[in-house]
Formats: C-alpha cells, sequence, structure tokens
C-alpha cells in the first residue's frame, strides 16, 4: 500500500471485528493479534467488540499489538446479543469514530473476521469504490486459485456451491445484475459499506451469520443501493487449512452453516 492510500485509510475507514476466545491459548489469538500488528504497520484503525471471558487480558493483547491504532471494547450484552450483536456495537463505535470529523458518505467501514489477518493488505482495494463515489456497499471475491490453494477443500467447495446458489437466486434484483455485482462471494464474509448506510445493520436484529448479509441484501432489494464485487488475491491462514482440512468435525458445521443460510437468505431474503 502506498503512504498515500495508507493516510487515506487512516482518516477515512475503520475495519471492525468481533472476538472470542476462551483464553490466550486458542489457536486463533495469534491470528487476532497478527491482525492488529498488521492494522498498525498498515496505519488502520480498527475497532473489536471482544466477548471472551479474560476479556482484561484478551483487550491488553490486542490493543498492545495495535499500538495505538486499534481499539477494544467488551461486548455489552445487555444491548448486543450474539455475534450478530457483537458486529452491531462495533459498527456504532466506528461509526462515532468516523462522525467526529468526516463526512459519512466520503468514509467506509470494512467488516472482516479476525483471523482474516490477509484482509488488511487488501483494504484499499475494497474501499476504493465507496470512497471515489461509484459504489455504496462491496463484497470482496477471492481470486479463485488462492481461494483453493489456500483453504480446507472441503470449505472451498461448499461455499463455492452456496455462491452459486445465492448468485443464481438474485439475479432477480436488478442491483444484483450489475456488471462488477453478479458474482458475490456471499460465503467469504468480509464487506466494507459507505459509512451513511450503517443503520441498515444498525437497525437489523439478528444474532448471528445473517447480521452480516441479509443487511446488504436488504440495502440493494429495498433501498436501490449499489453493490460491487472486487476480486483480491486473499490468502487464508495455513494453521487453519491445517487444523480444519479432513476433519469431519468442520465438514458438519460447515453443512450446518449452508442449512441456515439457505433458510435465513434463500428462502427469506432473495426468494
Amino acid at each position: 500500500m502506498s503512504s498515500s492510500a495508507t493516510s487515506s485509510s487512516d482518516c477515512c475507514v475503520v475495519l471492525v471485528t468481533v472476538t472470542h476466545y476462551p483464553n490466550t491459548s486458542d489457536i486463533r489469538f495469534p491470528l487476532a493479534l497478527e491482525l492488529c500488528q498488521l492494522a498498525a504497520t498498515k496505519l488502520i484503525q480498527t475497532v473489536i467488540v471482544d466477548d471472551s471471558p479474560d476479556h482484561p487480558a484478551v483487550r491488553n493483547a490486542l490493543e498492545e499489538a495495535g499500538k495505538g491504532h486499534v481499539k477494544v471494547y467488551q461486548q455489552d450484552k445487555a444491548i448486543y446479543q450474539g455475534k450478530g450483536g457483537a458486529l452491531r456495537q462495533a459498527i456504532q463505535k466506528a461509526r462515532d469514530l468516523l462522525d467526529t470529523n468526516n463526512n459519512n458518505d466520503k468514509t467506509a467501514i470494512c467488516f472482516a473476521e479476525p483471523e482474516k489477518v490477509d484482509i488488511a493488505n487488501h483494504l484499499h482495494l475494497i474501499v476504493r469504490p465507496i470512497l471515489d463515489g461509484s459504489t455504496d456497499i462491496v463484497v470482496p471475491t477471492r481470486s479463485d486459485q488462492l481461494f483453493q490453494q489456500t483453504y480446507p477443500i472441503e470449505q472451498y467447495h461448499s461455499e463455492n456451491f452456496a455462491n452459486l446458489h445465492f448468485n443464481s437466486l438474485a439475479q432477480q434484483f436488478k442491483g444484483f445484475q450489475a456488471k462488477d455485482a453478479k458474482q458475490i462471494d456471499w460465503l467469504f464474509g468480509p464487506f466494507a459499506f459507505r459509512t451513511s448506510l450503517a443503520d441498515t445493520w444498525l437497525a437489523y436484529t439478528g444474532t448471528s451469520w445473517d447480521a452480516q448479509m441479509i443487511p446488504y441484501v436488504r440495502a440493494v432489494r429495498n433501498e436501490n443501493r449499489r453493490i460491487s464485487s472486487v476480486t483480491i488475491d486473499f490468502r487464508h491462514p495455513k494453521q487453519m487449512k491445517e487444523q480444519e482440512e479432513g476433519d469431519p468435525k468442520w465438514t458438519n458445521k460447515r453443512l450446518q452453516q449452508l442449512n441456515i443460510l439457505f433458510d435465513l437468505l434463500g428462502e427469506h431474503e432473495l426468494s
């Protein structure tokens, strides 16, 4: 990332994520630390909402790794429940941060799971169409070669299948027919939006993965918001491929996830 792009991200973009670790020995915790370290290197303002049992230890380690660029908040479960609630709390904190000095039509909020460390290397590409005014929402797409190489093979096939299914359903809505929105990578996870659209996410009450996806479907379908896809050379962490590939526990989890999403997203939002 160039110095100018870094400065732009620092003042106009906030990266948000949510965390929950049983303890700091969790296999994914070092990845969250790595994300914070990369955010510091790239000068990316980052907001984390954490629900770990040992919140002070987790918070202190993540903030220390972020060197002033990462702020960690304990999840307020009285208001924000589940992963979806944590996401909404993080978006609210990010909007408050961006509201201080900026026009919300010229700023962006980007969400990514904490283990998707490499997303910080591509943040400038993801948010560029938002900052230049050409779109409202961006869902990045994984380049197929690295997707197949760096992910558990079962995940590669299950998520490709789901993406084909949801894209076929989405084509009935005008906003998903645009050239740069025909092949949304629904199962990737990260997304970015113009900060002025934050209420679309904040008003949704889902507590799981649906809180990431359904708000942008409704924004496109009901509010005529523009959505785009940007292909990035994303590399999934080697540790996760090694942990999950060939393990039926994870294939069962992926099947359960697909069943939930086929119901919540396919039957109720894209039908």
